[in-house]
This record gives C-alpha cells, sequence and structure tokens, in this order.
C-alpha cells in the first residue's frame, strides 16, 4: 500500500526484509526472533516516486505517540519537543494542534518531532489502478510539522552545544540529526537489487495489454496525477522553499534528491503499511521502534563481523595452503653439488673472518 503525503499510516516494521539483501541464513533467522509492535506515523515525504517496477520506495516519517513522550535526554530531545493532532488541544509551546482533514481516532495524540525515520515501503502501485486519498492526512498542514521539527531540531543542537562545547570534527559528527542515527547503516545498493527493481510486476507481464492508445492515455493521466500531487511535497520540486534555503538543506539527505528519487540502500529498515488505521487500539512508544532498529543494527554489525572474521581466517589458510606448497616445491627441486670455484670462495671468506 503507497501512503500520500501527509496520510496518517500504521505500521510494524519488517526485519527480514530490511536484511533479506545479505542472504544468510543466520540472519534470517535472528530477524524472525525480534519482536516488533504496531507504530502510527504521518508521511511526511515519498523520497521517489512509485514509479512502476521499481521494488521498493522511501519514506520520511514523524512516529506519532500516545500523550506527550518522555522524549530521549540523554540525546537531548525534551519531552515538550513535541505538537499536538487533534482531536487533542494541548499546547506544549503554545503551539496550536495539528488539523488533519478528519480528526484521529484517538483522544491524547502528540508528534514527537524529533521521532523521525525514513524507511522502504515495497511497491505495489499498478497504473491504471485507484490511488483514493486518504481519511486521515494533513493536507494543508504537512509543512507546519515540518517547520516544527526543524525548530525543535535547532533546540536539540542548543542543547548539545551548551553541554558539550562543539570542536573540530566532533562537532561536525555531533551534528547528526535524529533521521541519521535511526537509519540502519547504508551501503550501496547491489546490482543485483537495482536489476529486480527494473524487472517488470507480474500484474502487467502476463495480461493481454490494451491497445496503444488505451495504453498510453492511462499513461499520461497517471503521471499527471501523480506530478500534480507530487509538485507540492518532492524536496526538489517543493514550492516553499526559496533559494537559501535550498543550500542550507543541500547536505541533507533528505533533500538531496532528484523528481524520482535514487533506489532505496538495500539494508534500509522495510515497513508493512496496515490497511486499516483504525484496527489499532493502542499507539505505542514511538522510541521503541528506534529501539527494534538498533536490535536491527546490531544483527547487521554481527553479519558483517562474522564476515571480516571469514575473510581473516580464508587469507590465513590461503597464505598457510602457500607456504607448504612452496615448502614442497623446494624440497623436490634437485639440490646441486657444490663446485671447485664455490669452494674457493668459502674458504676466502673463511680466511678473511
Amino acid at each position: 500500500m503507497i501512503p500520500h503525503f501527509g496520510e496518517y499510516i500504521a505500521f510494524k516494521l519488517n526485519p527480514v526484509a530490511s536484511l533479506e539483501s545479505l542472504k544468510d541464513a543466520e540472519v534470517a533467522k535472528a530477524c524472525e526472533a525480534l519482536e516488533t509492535k504496531t507504530y502510527v506515523a504521518c508521511v511526511t515525504y515519498l523520497l521517489c516516486l512509485p514509479v512502476p517496477g521499481v521494488e521498493y520506495i522511501q519514506v520520511a516519517m514523524t512516529l506519532l505517540s500516545s500523550g506527550l513522550s518522555p522524549g530521549q535526554p540523554d540525546r537531548f530531545i525534551l519531552s515538550d519537543m513535541a505538537v499536538a493532532v487533534l482531536p487533542n488541544t494541548s499546547n506544549p509551546l503554545s503551539r496550536a494542534p495539528l488539523n488533519p482533514t478528519v480528526p484521529l481516532p484517538w483522544p491524547d495524540c502528540f508528534h514527537p518531532t524529533q521521532a523521525t525515520t525514513r524507511c522502504r515501503i515495497r511497491n505495489d502501485f499498478t497504473i491504471g489502478n485507484p490511488w483514493p486519498n486518504p481519511k486521515y492526512q494533513l493536507e494543508t498542514e504537512d509543512g507546519l510539522l515540518e517547520d516544527y521539527c526543524w525548530e525543535d531540531a535547532e533546540r536539540k543542537q542548543a542543547l548539545r552545544e551548551e553541554h558539550q562545547p562543539l570542536t573540530g570534527d566532533d562537532g561536525a559528527a555531533d551534528h547528526l540529526d535524529e533521521r541519521e542515527a535511526s537509519v540502519v547503516t547504508l551501503p550501496l545498493p547491489s546490482e543485483h537489487d537495482g536489476e529486480s527493481h527494473h524487472s517488470r510486476p507480474a500484474s502487467i507481464v502476463d495480461d493481454a495489454l490494451p491497445t496503444a492508445s488505451d495504453w498510453f492515455s492511462k499513461m499520461s493521466k497517471f503521471f499527471h496525477g501523480l506530478v500534480t500531487k507530487a509538485s507540492r511535497c518532492v524536496p526538489c520540486i517543493h514550492t516553499r522553499l526559496d533559494d537559501d534555503d535550498v543550500k542550507d538543506f543541500s547536505d541533507d539527505p533528505i533533500w538531496g534528491i532528484s523528481l524520482f528519487g535514487t533506489l532505496p540502500p538495500d539494508t534500509m529498515p522495510v515497513i508493512d503499511v496496515l490497511e486499516d488505521l483504525e484496527s489499532v487500539k493502542q499507539i505505542n512508544d514511538p522510541w521503541d521502534f528506534f529501539r527494534e532498529l538498533d536490535a536491527l543494527k546490531r544483527i547487521q554489525a554481527e553479519y558483517h563481523e562474522q564476515m571480516k572474521a571469514k575473510l581473516r581466517a580464508d587469507i590465513d589458510r590461503a597464505r598457510q595452503k602457500d607456504k607448504e606448497l612452496h615448502t614442497r616445491l623446494e624440497s623436490k627441486m634437485p639440490q646441486r653439488e657444490p663446485s671447485s670455484e664455490d669452494t674457493i670462495l668459502s674458504v676466502v671468506k673463511e680466511d678473511t673472518t
């Protein structure tokens, strides 16, 4: 299920799909053992468009909490770094609540503005299928949520600088925001992954194709509707940003994308979107989701350590075999009898010493 910009979704982490590209049975077994919960978030951006044939799309989200989250004091994230969502009318920092198209089905919801992350969602969109507007969506206030996120990110940075003065490279490292800290290590996409991304979906491959004019008409309507919806929220064509803003955000990975986006890294977390948001009876602590991501990181880190150890062992075995082969070859070489010249030279050396 492909979400819209500003849509509220319920989702769960899919650990197995997240690290499937490692193609390791032990990793898959460890991922299956992870316990995951259901969370709710607002999709603030589709970081690449759901173009047919692309296996996954990348989204940016801000998670939802029930009541004010305790925050993460050790990371300088305070509980009041939040904004309420109707029907909740509480006002941390005197902020007016966000107003979705329909008030959320829970009474006491907040967005902890620093609980943001990027994930992959399987692209199941097919040209010609409807993409109806969602029931719960920040249709006009997604930009306001974004503003609060940046405002609180600056507060967090100021608190960090107050307690830990920034110097040199350490300062540059500390400047990474929560979005970077919340994402599993991101290697470059593999070649096999890129090939699979360009395969045609099964819904088109085996079915009889319509006439060319009908097909191109559908394509035209699809891309026209897609670009119309994207024009307001895709970062690269975001109308709210002037030139100075673009320069300021150019180093942020969320902004540094093209219209159709790059392929998401093949170990970026994968989430499964639930079809019925109202089926969620309890909103779990959003920070538990980041703890799940930490567990996923540990599995990946252990895998890479095992691969390094295996590589070192393979290198040591290869060196040992090479050494043994060299010894065997030397032992089989004919021994040369010393000549008279060699004897004279050895005598001369002994006399000189």
